[in-house]
């Protein structure tokens, strides 16, 4: 199923029982946010909570605000077009199929564009009219992009890159825009990177509030020159539908609730942050970022705001990411380097994408090193600076199950032997609390840890060479014979029963 846009996902969700609306007058500073966490960690706790939209929000008479849109594997599953019980692997999978067959978009005319029933541009702009939230307290100012895509084209070439970083408000008509073009080795910086170096002025555009796949996209870590707006069409199964944004050469999202247009000077920077970030922790200190001058804001009538909480997981993001992070590793793993014997890739949402699980048969000694230096020299690890620790189980674990994975680690391992640490394995990601913040700023490098938790190869080959079990069978439900399987199930419904 493809949504035409936020507005008919929202139709689904309030179907599914996945959506609050929350009628009594909420602050935009900190209870708007406040709200948000609490959500958040009722779902973190194995209780079932909603998306919400806050239709009452303190000094924006009919502005409405809607977040936690991905803060479940059920919603994420409801934005694929699936059923709301399909399971983490299961979406892993479905998401892989989905970007290897993309779909082209198409262009609309403006007037059948929704984005363009109101345009704003000269002293008609204020950003300030938009419900735009203070989350935390000790956020440096009003994020108005969290859970959007930037879209930007290489100076070099067609391709355009649409990409999530986060945005705040300066004033009326500029924005502080979070891509520091001196370490970051991500799509958009590397394209502004391009522009400053050649003193030339780079066109922006920030989409808020479309079709699910719009945020899924632009957070998703796909390789230099991809067309995240082709993943968008492949992972919605129809095309995604454009149009040309009014002040500057870009196609934009036509059924977007939020079209922000504008530009940023090659050398212009104002100080931006702190923001309570996606790990926890403030990302770094406040620190001088691009700035963003808007010409054009386009918007539906009774525009709805996105965002996303931001914080200790689980958040939107930890979700999300955990889903194209692990289809786009294991895609890299099978599909573009056919290494054998890959059976699942999972980046557990908890750990903030730099946890990473991968089942395989083991086919050659040495697998686990093989598999964690792939990881290392692709996106995910060497632009994106994830995927610090990378864990390899045998193929009768299922990676996304942590608790099959501890049990893996704690007797497959040998730590003497299967724990390998490597000082630079190239990348670092500047919000990793974990790096001084004077190292991030200056380092292209981090260290990794690759843990093998399965089955020493050699003890496979001497089984198949000699017979013998060397390894003893598990307790397993599939060891014991079919029929006694069934007579156990009878006796337990029984029991149950009573």
């Amino acid at each position: 199923m493809a949504y035409k846009d936020m507005r008919e996902f929202l139709q689904k969700l309030e179907a599914e029982g996945e959506l609050l609306h929350v009628k009594q007058q909420v602050d935009w500073k900190l209870e708007m946010g406040a709200v948000s966490r609490r959500l958040c960690d009722l779902e973190t706790k194995g209780i079932n909570s909603p998306a919400v939209i806050f239709d009452n929000i303190k000094d924006y008479p009919g502005g409405r605000f809607f977040t936690n849109s991905m803060c479940s594997f059920r919603r994420y599953a409801l934005a694929l077009g699936l059923d709301k019980d399909t399971t983490p692997a299961e979406l892993v999978h479905v998401f892989q199929d989905r970007i290897n067959n993309p779909i082209p978009p198409v262009e609309v005319s403006r007037d059948k564009a929704p984005c363009k029933e109101n345009i704003l541009t000269g002293d008609d702009i204020d950003l300030t009219k938009f419900p735009v939230p203070i989350w935390h307290e000790f956020d440096g100012h009003r994020y108005i992009g969290t859970f959007h895509a930037a879209i930007m084209r290489d100076r070099n070439g067609p391709w355009v890159n649409w990409g999530m970083y986060r945005a705040c408000i300066h004033d009326k008509n500029t924005m502080g825009l979070n891509i520091p073009a001196a370490i970051e080795m991500k799509n958009g910086p590397l394209i502004h990177r391009d522009y400053v170096a050649k003193e030339e002025r780079m066109p922006v555009v920030l989409a808020m509030g479309d079709c699910p796949t719009l945020p899924i996209v632009a957070a998703g870590m796909f390789p230099v020159g991809c067309s995240e707006v082709e993943m968008a069409g492949g992972l919605r199964q129809a095309p995604y539908e454009l149009v040309k944004a009014e002040t500057c050469d870009l196609m934009v999202p036509a059924n977007a609730e939020i079209i922000i247009e504008g530009y940023i000077e090659p050398h212009e920077v104002k100080m931006e942050g702190p923001f309570g970030e996606y790990t926890g922790y403030y990302g770094g200190r406040e620190a001088p970022k691009p700035v963003i001058h808007v010409t054009c804001v386009t918007h539906r009538n009774d525009p709805i705001l996105i965002g996303s909480q931001e914080g200790v997981p689980f958040v939107d993001d930890h979700y999300m990411c955990a889903i194209s992070m692990s289809a786009l590793a294991r895609n890299h793993l099978i599909n573009t380097l056919n290494i054998p014997g890959v059976k699942d890739v999972y980046f557990h949402p908890a750990a903030n994408w730099n946890f990473c699980v991968v089942s395989m048969t083991k086919t050659f000694d040495g697998a686990a090193n093989t598999i964690a230096h792939a990881l290392w020299s692709s996106k995910i690890g060497y632009q994106a600076g994830y995927a610090d620790w990378i864990i390899v189980v045998d193929d009768d674990v299922d990676p996304s199950d942590i608790n099959q994975v501890l049990w893996s680690l704690v007797t497959r391992c040998n730590p003497y032997d299967d724990i390998h640490m490597v000082q630079r394995k190239g990348g670092v990601n500047v919000l990793n609390p974990n790096i001084h913040f004077e190292e991030r700023m200056k380092m292209r490098s981090a260290s990794g840890i690759c843990i093998d938790a399965a089955w020493p190869w050699a003890w496979r080959a001497e089984e198949m060479r000699t017979g013998n079990q060397v390894i003893p069978p598990t307790s397993n439900w599939e060891d014991w014979p079919e029929h006694i399987r069934e007579r156990a199930l009878e006796i337990v419904q029984k029991e149950l029963g009573k």
